[in-house]
Formats: structure tokens, C-alpha cells, sequence
């Protein structure tokens, strides 16, 4: 891509401003800057766009998940060290020299902002998922999430709702977990882990996969979604207490509704009204585990090119 073609900090805050990304906003944001093209000075010139838009009031929350520990036969959890697994702009988030970060075994956040002490400082003992955890944080301040070229299937807030609604098929795992602090000095800590349980057959799911992109696209028909677009990019915005409100209501009805139905194609996914759903090649998680990820963009020829 020629230089005057990059994606300048200009372009993501008028992006960001499109979604309805305002000052003074707590925003979770799950990204894959792959899919917005070449951006000038890569992500630490998103986080700057991010930090520009919400301005002193506001709050930048980014999950700095790590899988590597779960391969390791004594793992220490090192939230100052640990690189994040979430991608470019994530990390970014994490180096940041005004950033905190939860200590947690998989699922910890880096925040930036007013109310990043409070999101990032809560008990490891709790589940990540707990309503006093820092997803109930966010949830009390009315946290908006931003998805930035990835669907629903990338939103860590419908594993929240799932724990909301209380779904039989996951359930809370304690343990006693080796942590670094600050001073280098080593504690076990107790923290509890959120997972699905193993069906009679030994997988998580069985033939039922996960399927957010459902009640994502039910947002959006309720015109609950704000979209905007960031080079290729399609960016996806929405207040967190729509889709646990959204997903309490129909789980009541049926709880399998964060799920494919019965019987579903391998590999279906609810298809969504804007973008291009790009299926990844086959990628693994610091412990080794294979996914593919659902990337939305407006054109796929311009996203396999810039792989």
C-alpha cells in the first residue's frame, strides 16, 4: 500500500466518532488490526486515536488475555511481563506507560483512563466473569464494546452473559495459581477459571458450537449497533447492558440461544447485513489450541492482500 494511501490517527478518530464513541465513553474494545489496512505508526497510533476521542474523562479497556500458562506444568502468572495474545493493538494498550492491568490466569485487561483503576483492580479470586469481576465493572459504568473488524464471535461479553444467565453448559473451575508480584517475589494465589464442561464425549460443545454472531445481528435489527468503518475495517459499537439485557431475555426462552441450533452445518455462523465475514486460516493460541476467527471487512480481496 502507498503511503498516501495509510490509514492516518485522523481517519480512526473520525472511525471511532462514527461508531458514536464520544468523550468521557468506557470502551472495551476486541480488534484485529489486520483488517483496517496499513496504519501509520501501527497500533500505537490507534491507541492514540482511542485516547484522543475519549478524552481525560473517558476509559480505554483492552483484553490482554494469555493462553500460554494453560500448556505449562507450573505456570506463573506475571501481569507485568505477560504479553498479551489479543493482537497488535492490545499490546499496545498493555506497554502503555499509563496503563493497569488485572491480574487474572487467562482472562486479565489493560485499561488507560479515569476508571481504569477500579476496572483493573478486583479480586483474582473471583470468576472473570463475576458480577463484582471487571466485566461487572464495566457493566455498572455502562461500558460501550467496540468490535473492529471482527464479528461477535470475538466478544468476550457474551461468555459474560453467559455466566448472567447462568447456561448449564459452562461452569466455574477454582484454582491455585503461581502469580509474580511487582517486586518479583512469587504467591499462589487462588482464582477461579470460567469453562465449558466436557459433553459425554469428551469435547466442549459437541456438535453445538458457539454462534454470537445470533444475537449480535439481533441487536442490529433493533438498531442497537452503531457501524462505522476504518480502512477495511468494519467497526462494530454497542452499550454492554443491550446484550445482557438482550441475551437475559432470551435465554430465559431458550438458554442455547449463544449457540448453533441443533443439527447446524459444521462450521455455521449467523451471516451479518454489513461486511465481508473472512474465515481465518487455521491459528493457535499460546497453548498450542487451533481456531480460526471470523474477520469482518468491506472488501476480502484488500485483506488477503495485506496479510
Amino acid at each position: 500500500m502507498s503511503k498516501e494511501n495509510e490509514i492516518t490517527l485522523d481517519d480512526i478518530v473520525s472511525g471511532l466518532q462514527d461508531a458514536k464513541i464520544e468523550r468521557g465513553d468506557v470502551v472495551l474494545v476486541h480488534s484485529a488490526m489486520r483488517t483496517f489496512g496499513k496504519v501509520q505508526g501501527g497500533g500505537k497510533t490507534v491507541v492514540e486515536a482511542f485516547l484522543k476521542v475519549l478524552g481525560t474523562e473517558g476509559t480505554l479497556i483492552m483484553p490482554t488475555f494469555t493462553f500460554a500458562h494453560e500448556s505449562e506444568k507450573e505456570p506463573i502468572i506475571d501481569p507485568q511481563n505477560d504479553k498479551s495474545e489479543m493482537g497488535a493493538i492490545s499490546e499496545a494498550v498493555r506497554l502503555h506507560p499509563e496503563a493497569l492491568r488485572s491480574t487474572a490466569f487467562r482472562h486479565s485487561f489493560a485499561a488507560i483512563g479515569r476508571r481504569a483503576e477500579v476496572i483493573t483492580r478486583v479480586d483474582p479470586k473471583l470468576s472473570p466473569f463475576d458480577l463484582r469481576s471487571s466485566f461487572g465493572v464495566m457493566l455498572a459504568l455502562d461500558a460501550k464494546v467496540l468490535l473492529a473488524g471482527l464479528t461477535y464471535s470475538s466478544c468476550t461479553s457474551h461468555h459474560f452473559a453467559e455466566w448472567v444467565c447462568d447456561v448449564p453448559y459452562r461452569h466455574a473451575i477454582p484454582l491455585n495459581v503461581n502469580v509474580r508480584r511487582p517486586d518479583g517475589s512469587i504467591v499462589v494465589q487462588q482464582m477461579t477459571d470460567y469453562q465449558p464442561k466436557p459433553g459425554k464425549d469428551g469435547s466442549y460443545y459437541g456438535s453445538r458450537h458457539t454462534d454470537f454472531n445470533f444475537l449480535g445481528k439481533m441487536l442490529e435489527d433493533k438498531k442497537q449497533v452503531n457501524i462505522s468503518f476504518i480502512g477495511n475495517a468494519v467497526i462494530r459499537s454497542f452499550t454492554m447492558r443491550n446484550l445482557i439485557s438482550l441475551a437475559d431475555a432470551e435465554a430465559k426462552k431458550d438458554y442455547n440461544v449463544f449457540r448453533v441450533g441443533e443439527g447446524s452445518q459444521s462450521g455455521y455462523f449467523t451471516p451479518l447485513a454489513v461486511g465481508r465475514i473472512v474465515i481465518s486460516e487455521e491459528m493457535k493460541d499460546g497453548a498450542g489450541r487451533a481456531a480460526h476467527y471470523q474477520w469482518c471487512v468491506c472488501d476480502e480481496n484488500k485483506l488477503m492482500a495485506n496479510k
